[in-house]
């Protein structure tokens, strides 16, 4: 899965640092991340050296977002700066980091997105409209008008694998562009438990019971600002699958012998299909 960096460790733990010019950064905008392209052609992630500016110029604009390994990594928030001021650095699609080394980076930048994303919708409070502020010693924002105080936001979502017998539930979603096959998934609703959620959304979108739970893994999901909990169930009762079509294009059972291959295998999902491809691998017995 993309959080398996093994032996590299994320140290989350918040640290009121200043960057020196060797630290490394990552930046956004609509999307994408900011990237070095060397002369070679490879890209890697920028250091400050790279903007060519004193770090007491771009220090507002920098956020201390966690280690790797006991180096710092850091979010510059450069707002409209565009990257044509730098003839080394440009802007690519986030999925490029999947392709640079060293192989932490990928999960790294994710769950810097997933920062970036709260930084970014929170610079004013929701409560009186104030700008919002940092504070330098915890991962929080302040409203000194009125005392908001506001945390990172995460977003937890149950993925389910049921199963009936020697099949196994697949889906594909109505109203995406991915043509894969996928397990059920959804976000929890406010007042319910991980397991409540699990049979709700198999229920909306499929029209089928389940039962036995059984608790997979999980994993922390940065494209959505999530972190998703996955399940192994045994259906209860029919299988006459009822679509919720506003969700699913299609629900089929699949032989788990036989079950399609996830396109990644950086998710989850991927890890729950593989663990179920044959009774030794894993599931409910």
């Amino acid at each position: 899965m993309i959080q398996d960096i093994f032996p590299s460790r994320l140290e989350l733990t918040f640290r009121n640092l200043v960057p020196a010019l060797e630290d490394c950064f990552f930046s956004f905008q609509n999307g994408n991340v900011l990237l070095r392209i060397c002369e070679d052609g490879s890209r890697e992630l920028p250091t400050f050296r790279d903007l060519q500016k004193p770090i007491e110029k771009i220090r507002d604009l920098t956020v201390f977002l966690f280690c790797v390994d006991d180096i710092p990594i850091y979010l510059l928030q450069l707002n409209d700066i565009v990257a044509s001021e730098w003839q080394c650095l440009r802007y690519f699609p986030v999925e490029y980091l999947n392709h640079i080394l060293p192989e932490w980076v990928y999960f790294a930048g994710i769950t810097a997105l997933h920062l970036g994303h709260w930084y970014e919708r929170n610079v004013y409070c929701g409560k009186c409209g104030d700008k919002m502020e940092r504070n330098r010693n915890q991962r929080e924002l302040i409203c000194h008008s009125c005392g908001n105080i506001v945390y990172p936001h995460i977003a937890p979502v149950v993925m389910v694998a049921v199963i009936n017998e020697d099949r196994l539930l697949m889906t594909k979603y109505a109203d995406r562009s991915l043509s894969q096959w996928v397990l059920i998934s959804g976000f929890v609703e406010i007042g319910e438990t991980l397991e409540e959620a699990a049979k709700r959304e198999v229920f909306e979108e499929a029209g089928i019971h389940i039962k036995d739970l059984k608790y997979f893994g999980s994993q922390p999901w940065g494209f959505s600002n999530s972190v998703i909990v996955g399940y192994i169930a045994r259906l209860d009762g029919s299988d006459e699958v009822h679509l919720d079509k506003r969700e699913l294009a299609v629900a089929e059972w699949h032989p788990r012998s036989n079950l399609p291959k996830e396109l990644t295998d950086i998710s989850i999902a991927y890890e729950m299909i593989e663990a179920l491809r044959i009774h030794e691998k894993g599931g409910l017995e």
